[in-house]
C-alpha cells in the first residue's frame, strides 16, 4: 500500500466488512504463495490454467469445500477454497 491512500480506501465498518466478504466464493492460494478472491471458479480458470469443470470435480471429490489443483501447461500447484 502506498502512503497516497486515503483512509477512504480502507474498510472501517464491520457490515462493510461482512458484504465484501460475501461477494467473494473463492480463495486461491497460489503457487508463488500469493493468496487471492475469486467470485467464480470460471474466473479462477483464467488466471491458473486449469479447466471450471476440473476444479469443480475435484472440490465435490472433498465435500464441496477445498481442492488441490495442478496447472498442466506449467505444472503448478493450487490450493481453492470455497468461502460460501
Amino acid at each position: 500500500m502506498s502512503y497516497n491512500e486515503t483512509e477512504a480506501d480502507f474498510i472501517t465498518r464491520e457490515d462493510d466488512m461482512e458484504r465484501y466478504v460475501k461477494s467473494y466464493k473463492y480463495l486461491v492460494i497460489k503457487a508463488d504463495r500469493s493468496v487471492e478472491l475469486y467470485q467464480s471458479l470460471r474466473r479462477i480458470q483464467k488466471d491458473i490454467l486449469v479447466d471450471s469443470s476440473t476444479i469443480s470435480k475435484k472440490m465435490k471429490e472433498n465435500g464441496g469445500d477445498h481442492c488441490i489443483c495442478v496447472s498442466k501447461p506449467m505444472n503448478y500447484v493450487f490450493y481453492i477454497k470455497k468461502l460460501t
